[in-house]
């Protein structure tokens, strides 16, 4: 029997580095944990850190992937950018992937996770299953006053099981967005297609190039929730289907194990114990004020609402009484949203508060 090169199933080149670099991931941390065993000294964040941007001082792996990128007017530490296995695109992010309606939608399981958007009264659900293995979709939903579609990006880490939806719309420029290969605080950094720059999810802002220090719009109006809830209350709308144009194993979660312990794999800047590492909480930031939510909070809420006050602007979150999931509904203007795991949001907010329901606005 002849046999068939990877090309001919139709992968790239960046489907290659992507395979070659789990395997390199795996090797890094059975490396690491074999050291551990053996009490041999392994690097720390701190002592990788360069204390200056001279390029030689840079740690070798990042100093390599960070020359494809504008590095210019970079506002986080440049040592504290690592390697996360694949190179630029070797996660292939996608743009305005084919959907199906989800009464149609026979690739997913009733209790699969979805990111559940709605934008001028279109409502679409992005499967987990497809955001492990490609972490940003671009794409467009809804019609805005103007009688176009806006430009969004759902964008997830699987490292955070960190969500965000923005619009990709920043003045009068619509940015597409990839994956860069490269992390800060064990997060994703975006890299733009304009300008080769770096953005920060759970930071929320351009870290490097023209736009550094500046956010995109975060949206309301999406939650993160099962495949089956979603359908039952969203009968009309459509889902991301797993024809991407990309063989991968949509149907497997390679992140499983990870999310069943509260050890991580990458270093962060900053730690607290306020709740455990991986405890799942929304996160609002509202100029210099942060808050997070904890989600067993609000579970915890009663009549399925929790209405809260920021800066003197009201946040509010929907919760399904069947199946807990939680809808952000509210957000102030010009704030930033984000589900993700704790450690990731005190990595990149030390100062932030933690929702107390005592204190919220019933």
């Amino acid at each position: 029997m002849k046999r068939r090169s990877l090309a001919s199933y139709g992968a790239t080149v960046g489907d290659r580095v992507f395979i070659i670099a789990i395997v390199a991931v795996l090797a890094w941390v059975t490396a690491g944990r074999y050291a551990a065993r053996r009490r041999i000294a392994v690097p720390t964040l701190q002592s990788v850190t360069a204390q200056s941007t001279d390029e030689a001082e840079i740690p070798v792996p990042a100093r390599h992937l960070l020359k494809e990128f504008n590095t210019e007017d970079l506002t986080i530490p440049i040592g504290h950018i690592l390697p996360g296995g694949p190179a630029k695109d070797g996660i292939p992010s996608l743009v305005e992937p084919s959907v199906v309606p989800v009464s149609q939608a026979e690739h997913l399981k009733p209790g699969d996770r979805v990111v559940g958007v709605t934008v001028g009264g279109q409502s679409r659900a992005y499967p987990i299953n497809v955001l492990n293995w490609h972490e940003v979709i671009n794409d467009r939903l809804g019609a805005t006053d103007g009688g176009e579609a806006l430009p969004i990006a759902v964008i997830y880490c699987p490292l955070c099981d960190s969500v965000s939806v923005v619009s990709r719309r920043l003045g009068d420029t619509v940015y597409e967005f990839g994956v860069s290969g490269l992390l800060y605080n064990s997060n994703v950094l975006l890299y733009d297609r304009t300008d080769q720059a770096l953005w920060s999810q759970v930071g929320m802002e351009a870290v490097s190039g023209p736009n550094a220090g500046r956010s995109l719009v975060h949206l309301d109006n999406w939650e993160l929730t099962t495949f089956g809830t979603w359908k039952r209350e969203h009968p009309d709308s459509t889902v991301v289907g797993f024809d991407t144009g990309h063989r991968r194993a949509y149907d497997m979660n390679p992140y499983a194990r990870y999310f069943q312990s509260h050890r991580l794999i990458f270093p962060v800047e900053h730690r607290d114990t306020r709740l455990r590492n991986k405890d799942p909480v929304i996160g609002i930031r509202l100029g210099e004020v942060t808050r997070a939510y904890p989600l067993a909070e609000l579970r915890d809420a009663s009549g399925g609402r929790v209405r809260d006050v920021l800066e003197g602007q009201r946040v509010q979150f929907d919760i399904d009484a069947e199946s807990g999931a939680i809808k952000i509904v509210q957000i102030p203007e010009g704030a930033g949203v984000t589900h993700t795991f704790w450690f990731a949001w005190v990595a990149f907010h030390p100062d932030t508060e933690v929702y107390e329901p005592s204190l919220s606005l019933q």
